[in-house]
């Protein structure tokens, strides 16, 4: 399936560059006017037609990840027909903001619903979960390791399950020393790596210091299978950043994960490592 939508994309591509430059050529099947214009809303529809269905069939990346991305689409297409209904409904003669509106808003309510089901049914990795009536008698460490576990749950969008390991050990001066390991989304450009690394390490910092624990330091380190396509090698370790108390506990934690990735904690914590592609 993956190779014949593959195809049908190239072809779709190619068609759309011919008609731009001879639309009589590209629309050798049409039997009414051949105009760069409808050339264009043709194959252009059935280009981003065919990527959205190669996000759905594509092997690598998960549900929500594929949810996420075939939303991003509708509300493309919704806006762009806003401004012009015929680009984004070229088989239709009278299309209009309303029919675009009637064509587009249900699969993208239909689309939202399913990401607000997806995360609401997201499970903590099984080996550090707690059922809620066991959160009152578990031990601190127990409650670390949950609390870790439940700001990075599921899986990645490489359908890895995003927890690696998460480790506690005794610190020399009192408190824990705090391991967590984890898997990284694929975000295909190295510049958005470190990003949405900053994302999911803020995540696992203010889980772990907003709550009541006796913590030393947190290392978080993420990994991902670098300098392969098909993303089948290994995953190795490509960021490892830590926080100990004495940053902690100037940092205000009720601040937003926005505000404490892209303006606070990036400054506070340490880069013990990166990966040389990474840099």
């Amino acid at each position: 399936m993956e190779i014949a939508i593959a195809w049908l994309t190239m072809a779709a591509l190619i068609l759309l560059v011919l008609g731009i430059i001879d639309p009589g050529t590209a629309l050798f099947w049409s039997k009414g006017v051949k105009t760069r214009k409808r050339a264009a809303m043709i194959y252009g529809f059935v280009f981003f037609a065919t990527v959205a269905l190669s996000i759905v069939f594509f092997p690598r990346t998960n549900l929500e990840s594929k949810l996420y991305t075939l939303l991003a689409f509708g509300v493309i297409a919704l806006a762009a027909g806003y401004v012009n209904p015929q680009l984004v409904l070229p088989w239709r003669r009278d299309a209009t903001r309303r029919a675009v509106a009637l064509f587009y808003l249900p699969p993208i309510a239909l689309i939202a619903g399913a990401i607000f089901y997806t995360g609401m049914t997201t499970q903590v990795d099984p080996r550090y979960d707690l059922r809620p009536e066991e959160l009152s008698s578990a031990s601190e460490p127990e409650l670390i390791k949950y609390r870790a576990a439940e700001a990075l749950d599921g899986d990645n969008n490489l359908g890895m399950a995003r927890i690696r390991n998460i480790e506690l050990s005794d610190a020399a001066d009192g408190g824990y020393d705090v391991v967590v390991e984890y898997n990284m989304d694929d975000v295909v450009f190295v510049s958005f790596f470190k990003i949405k690394a900053e994302e999911d390490m803020t995540k696992v910092y203010k889980a772990l210091y907003s709550g009541d624990f006796d913590l030393n330091k947190v290392t978080v380190t993420g990994y991902f299978p670098v300098g392969d396509r098909d993303r089948k090698n290994p995953s190795v370790p490509v960021w490892t950043t830590t926080l100990d108390k004495t940053q902690a506990k100037n940092v205000d934690w009720s601040k937003s994960d926005y505000e404490l990735a892209g303006e606070v904690l990036p400054k506070l914590w340490k880069t013990e490592y990166m990966h040389p592609d990474y840099k």
